[in-house]
C-alpha cells in the first residue's frame, strides 16, 4: 500500500507540471523560501450542449482539465485504491488517458500530450503486471500511440515483450466466469486472485481493453501474429457472451440465468458500451483486405442498430438498459462510450440515417447536462460489474475517458460536414 501511495504521488506531481508554470531561480532561492501551496485552478463555466466546434471545445477542454487538477498530490483529491482498478497503469487510467490522448490529437492540444507522456514515464511505460490480463493490456495502446508520435520506440518495449508473453503462452480455459477456482498473480507489491477465466477475455470489458491493443501493435509491427490471436479470442468471447435474440452482449457468464426482477436478461449498459468503443477502435487498425474485416462491420453495425432502441427520451442510455422509463436515471460513462462509438460509425461511413445522428446529439446533450459547473463530471457508474445506480456527485476517471472519446469524434464529424 505504501508502494502503492509513492506510486501515485510521484504521478500526481509529475502531471501537475502541464498546469503550473515554475519559475527558474537559483537553488540558494528555492533554499530559503518556502513557497505557498496554490491549488489547481479551476473556475466555474456554463455550457452548451450545441453540437458546434466551440461549445464541443469549451465542454471537453473543461472536463479534462478538472480530471487532470485531481492529479495535485497537495491536495491529495485522488483516493488511493488498494485496488486492481486503481492501478497508475491499470484501466481506469488507461480509458482516461485513451479519450485524453484521441481529443489530445484530434484538437492539436500539446499540453495534453506532455501531460501523457509524463503519466506514461512515470509508469516507466509498462503494463500491468498480469501480462495474461486484459485490464492490464489497455494502456499499451497509449504507449504505441505516443512511441509513433515522438518516433520513439523504446516506449513501447514492454508492450511487445507482455504481449508477446501472452500469445506464447495462450489458454485454451473455459471462459464461465462461476468456477470456484482462482487464478493467483503473485508479484512483490501484491497478490491478484481473480476469477479463473479471467487469463482469457471472459467478460464483455475485455474488449476496449485488449483487441484494440493487439491490432494496433499488429499494424505497426507489420507482425500478423497479433492480429491472428485477437481475431480467435475475439470470435470466442463473441460466441459465448453475444445474445442473439436481443443483439446485445451479456457482460460475463453470470448473466447466462439472472434475471431482472421483471423476468428479463440482464444487460448492462457500459458492458455494452464497452464492446461497441473496443470494436470501433478495433476495426480502425485493421487492414482493409483483412478477411475478417467485414464481419467486425457487420457485428459493428447491429449493434449500433440495437442501441438505438434503449436510448432514453433525454438522451442518456441507462446502466441496466432494459430498466422501466420511470426507473431511468442517466448513466454518463455508458452514454460517452455511446456517443463516440456512433459518430465513429457515421464519420467512417459504417453508420447512416437521420436516427444515428439524432442518437449522438441526444446523447452528447445528456453528457453535457452531468457535467458540474467546475468541469466534474457527474453520473459515472462506480467499479462495478453490472447495473447499479449513479448520483450527480458520483465520477471517475473512465467517464472522463468517454466524453473525450465522444469530444473528439464529434469534433472529427463536424470537420467532414
Amino acid at each position: 500500500m505504501k508502494n502503492n501511495f509513492v506510486s501515485l504521488c510521484c504521478q500526481t506531481l509529475l502531471a501537475m507540471s502541464v498546469f503550473y508554470s515554475i519559475s527558474s531561480r537559483a537553488d540558494s532561492s528555492i533554499d530559503k523560501h518556502i513557497i505557498a501551496y496554490q491549488a489547481p485552478v479551476s473556475s466555474n463555466a456554463t455550457l452548451s450542449a450545441e453540437l458546434s466546434a466551440e461549445a464541443i471545445e469549451h465542454v471537453a477542454s473543461h472536463v479534462a482539465q478538472w480530471q487532470l487538477n485531481q492529479f495535485d498530490i497537495a491536495s491529495n483529491k485522488m483516493r488511493v485504491e488498494d485496488r486492481v482498478s486503481g492501478l497508475p497503469n491499470g484501466w481506469m487510467y488507461a480509458t482516461f488517458e485513451i479519450g485524453l490522448l484521441r481529443y489530445a490529437q484530434q484538437q492539436n492540444k500539446p499540453n495534453y500530450l506532455q501531460a501523457l507522456v509524463n503519466l506514461s514515464k512515470l509508469n516507466d511505460w509498462q503494463l500491468g503486471p498480469r501480462w495474461f490480463h486484459a485490464d492490464d493490456q489497455a494502456i499499451g495502446s497509449v504507449y504505441l500511440q505516443l512511441a509513433d508520435l515522438y518516433a520513439n520506440p523504446a516506449w513501447k518495449k514492454h508492450v511487445i515483450t507482455q504481449l508477446d508473453l501472452a500469445l506464447a503462452q495462450s489458454s485454451e480455459r473455459s471462459l464461465d466466469f462461476r468456477s470456484e477456482q482462482k487464478e493467483v498473480f503473485v508479484t512483490p507489491l501484491r497478490t491478484f486472485t481473480d476469477p479463473y477465466c479471467t487469463v482469457r477475455w471472459c467478460w464483455a470489458d475485455a474488449i476496449f481493453m485488449a483487441p484494440p491493443v493487439l491490432a494496433q501493435l499488429s499494424h505497426q509491427q507489420q507482425d500478423p501474429r497479433y492480429l491472428s490471436f485477437m481475431d480467435k479470442e475475439f470470435w470466442a468471447t463473441t460466441d459465448y457472451l453475444f445474445d442473439k435474440n436481443y443483439q446485445l452482449y451479456l457482460r460475463d457468464s453470470r448473466y447466462f440465468d439472472r434475471k431482472d426482477p421483471q423476468g428479463r436478461p440482464i444487460f448492462w449498459g457500459r458492458g455494452n458500451g464497452w464492446v461497441l468503443a473496443g470494436l470501433a477502435r478495433t476495426i480502425e487498425w485493421l487492414p482493409a483486405d483483412y478477411p475478417q474485416r467485414p464481419r467486425y462491420i457487420a457485428l459493428f453495425q447491429a449493434l449500433s442498430k440495437s442501441m438505438l432502441a434503449y436510448q432514453h427520451a433525454e438522451g442518456s442510455w441507462p446502466s441496466s438498459l432494459l430498466e422501466e422509463e420511470s426507473q431511468h436515471k442517466p448513466e454518463s460513462s455508458a452514454t460517452g462510450l455511446l456517443v463516440f462509438a456512433l459518430a465513429w460509425g457515421m464519420n467512417n461511413g459504417l453508420l447512416q440515417g437521420e436516427q444515428y445522428q439524432s442518437a449522438i446529439q441526444r446523447g452528447w446533450q445528456s453528457l453535457v447536462s452531468c457535467v458540474h459547473p467546475d468541469g466534474k463530471l457527474g453520473y459515472v457508474q462506480q467499479v462495478a460489474f453490472a447495473p447499479g445506480s449513479a448520483t450527480f456527485e458520483d465520477t471517475q476517471l473512465y467517464g472522463t475517458g468517454a466524453l473525450l472519446l465522444a469530444a473528439a469524434e464529434l469534433q472529427k464529424r463536424l470537420e467532414q460536414q
